[in-house]
């Protein structure tokens, strides 16, 4: 090391060292001066461990009084709480306590000891204390009490210390704007439910729906307030039904909606048309039986597309999952038929069959699962020619953060080998990172059919950093795949023709592999603007001839690049806006965009969101294209039960070949409603 920089560091390190000297004395010397009253002292906030970095809202009900940290071991953990001293009797704390809890939900009183006294933050009479640099702002919690709260809360949940959790959630929902302020909130109620005090439970629930209206979470939170006002309301006979041996209880809950899509266009040489014109509409119904010992669930789950100008094919309905289960609630044991969705593996995603489940252990279940698989795209019609058996093994967390699923298939086609697959999925959740791996073999064409590796990790000062990387056979590798671009319609057709082997090559020439890589970023830049980039690499392998069918090229690396710029509150409370830039490099053409999209909310039910877009097309036979579109876009909830939506938009191009300017432009709308019941 060179003496500059030996000098340097020890500077650095006395430096240190002086500052920590110097406010150890500054605290004693404050903590000697001010010593309380006998008597009691109100708690503002508690949360574990030591030397944390505690601040205080400021208010006029503690300009006489003094504010200090006091510290505390339960069960056998280091606590800290911030309390607000000191009273002479508890009449007078008591006193108050309403108008403190306006500020501090979670206040109480203790009776005071001076002796636990760890700081004083703001002595009686003096000026609030300037806010600590370390706090995000004044009251919050930093990110090592957040952590440790939410640990904690979410440990005492699992374990039924019910009254403990609450204890820890209502600390973390105290403040909002945190990063676990929405999953606290929800928790909170859940717990509030468990406690039996369906009271606070709902207004936890419909104050969650009335910030976070969407979202997976959200329909949980939705099921949860209608099952807790069902309960508490009148019962009817066709919801509750009862015997003298057995007393079943049915809630029913879904969704009805429904989205009518429009576009004109018009050219420089024609006049306006109409390309599409649609109306698509979505059912989901759940109703749920509980009697005695059993649960039974009805799930119906279609869309419907009308097309109003094909009057050939205008009449689309597509069973979704639609099927009956039966749970024995004592041992865990189900059974599912039906049309239904497969949650883990790897190719297959749904199906028409059976599954049932039996629950080895609280941590440990065994599926079993067989019959045909389904592509959507075939609409109501059960695919007979395929057929498959199998099993997936879950496993609940362990090692405190893991968890797994493991899977094997066995798929039949015109009976002969289509795919016999087997893999694994894995979990990894803590307080800072994720990571989701998952691969699936093909046992019989021994390949890899697919392999996923997603990772988030979050920094201190909300930074995060995120990777997804994905290789997959394009389309998945299987016998099936060997009518690719063949006249026959089935396997046994190209049986009369083709011997099995034959049939196993064409298959593997018709699969390719896909790849894809994502890498990217967000960081905030001050307190109201954050920045994210992310880079995406794709690329597809081309395939053989082979069967009279012509080889297809690869398409090299394809670079899809990403920046913005994303602002709140710029113009009006809890508003957004979005500046936007992103370039593609595809083996077709080069893009370049600009891209502007805010959203305002006008009232708490009821938003708009315009959105601008500008973007330069290069082709690489050397035809370019400028696009201009504008969209508007606004939505309106109506007692957190309706949602309805209306989308305009219109877009301008023009395009030059080789001298010639052509010009053409749409207009095109969306115009619908979301019914939650």
């Amino acid at each position: 090391m060179s003496r500059p920089a030996y000098l340097i560091r020890l500077f650095c390190t006395l430096l240190v060292m002086h500052s920590l000297f110097a406010m150890n004395i500054a605290d004693a010397a404050t903590d000697a001066a001010i010593m309380p009253a006998s008597g009691y002292a109100i708690v503002l906030a508690s949360s574990p461990g030591k030397n944390l970095a505690w601040t205080a809202k400021e208010s006029p009900l503690f300009e006489t009084k003094s504010i200090y940290v006091e510290q505390a071991t339960i069960k056998n953990a280091p606590w800290e709480r911030l309390c607000l001293g000191f009273f002479e009797n508890r009449d007078q704390a008591n006193a108050q306590l309403k108008d403190i809890q306006k500020i501090y939900p979670g206040a109480w009183i203790q009776k005071s000891s001076a002796k636990n006294i760890a700081l004083i933050i703001k002595p009686a009479m003096a000026k609030p204390a300037i806010a600590n640099k370390t706090a995000t702002k004044p009251g919050s919690l930093t990110e090592k009490q957040l952590d440790s709260l939410m640990k904690r809360a979410k440990s005492d949940l699992a374990k039924g210390n019910i009254a403990s959790a609450i204890r820890y959630l209502t600390a973390l929902t105290d403040t909002d704007g945190h990063k676990y302020y929405r999953e606290a909130l929800e928790l909170l109620g859940l717990a509030r439910q468990r406690k039996g005090q369906n009271a606070h439970a709902v207004d936890i629930y419909e104050k969650y729906l009335v910030l976070y209206p969407d979202g997976e979470s959200s329909d949980r939170v939705r099921q949860r307030l209608a099952g807790l006002l069902t309960a508490n309301s009148a019962p009817r006979d066709k919801i509750r039904m009862s015997s003298a041996d057995t007393k079943d209880e049915i809630t029913s809950y879904g969704s009805l909606s429904q989205f009518y899509l429009h576009n004109k266009t018009a050219t420089d040489d024609l006049d306006r048309f109409t390309t599409l014109s649609r109306l698509i509409s979505y059912m989901d119904l759940t109703t749920l039986q509980r009697s005695s010992k059993f649960d039974h669930r009805y799930q119906f789950t279609a869309d419907h597309n009308y097309d109003f100008l094909d009057s050939r094919d205008n009449n689309q309905f597509r069973f979704i999952e639609t099927y009956y289960e039966l749970s024995y609630r004592k041992t865990g044991t189900s059974g599912r038929f039906g049309r239904q969705t497969l949650r883990i593996g790897g190719a297959i995603k749904r199906f028409d069959g059976l599954s049932a489940g039996y629950q080895i252990t609280p941590d440990m279940r065994i599926n079993l699962l067989g019959g045909f698989p389904v592509d959507i795209d075939n609409k109501t019609s059960i695919n007979r020619s395929k057929t498959f058996y199998g099993f997936t093994f879950e496993t609940g967390t362990f090692l405190q953060n893991w968890d797994m699923n493991i899977f094997y298939f066995d798929q039949k086609v015109d009976g002969i080998n289509d795919r016999r697959s087997t893999g694994t999925e894995v979990h990894y959740r803590d307080d800072t990172k994720f990571l989701f791996g998952m691969i699936d073999y093909d046992l019989f064409f021994k390949e890899v059919n697919m392999f996923q590796l997603n990772a988030n990790v979050m920094f201190d000062h909300g930074r995060t950093i995120y990777m997804n990387a994905y290789m997959r056979k394009s389309p998945t590798l299987a016998t099936s795949n060997a009518l690719i671009g063949q006249q026959e319609r089935s396997i046994e057709e190209l049986k009369k023709t083709l011997n099995i082997e034959q049939i196993y090559q064409l298959a593997r020439d018709r699969t390719s592999n896909s790849y894809t890589v994502t890498v990217g970023g967000s960081a905030p830049v001050s307190e109201k603007f954050t920045t994210t980039a992310d880079i995406t690499l794709i690329e597809v392998d081309g395939t053989v001839a082979s069967g009279d069918v012509a080889a297809v090229a690869g398409t090299g690396t394809d670079y899809f690049l990403s920046a913005q710029l994303v602002g709140n509150s710029i113009f009006m409370t809890s508003d957004t806006a979005v500046l936007g830039l992103r370039y593609y490099d595809t083996h077709t053409s080069n893009t370049t965009s600009l891209i502007t999209n805010t959203r305002f909310p006008i009232t708490r039910t009821w938003r708009i969101n315009p959105r601008l877009q500008f973007d330069f097309r290069k082709s690489v036979d050397g035809r370019s294209q400028k696009k201009l579109r504008f969209i508007l876009k606004t939505d309106f909830r109506y007692l957190n039960k309706a949602r309805f939506d209306f989308e305009v938009g219109y877009d301008k191009a023009t395009e030059d070949n080789d001298g010639l300017s052509l010009g053409s432009n749409n207009l095109f709308l969306t115009l619908g409603y979301r019914w939650d019941f």
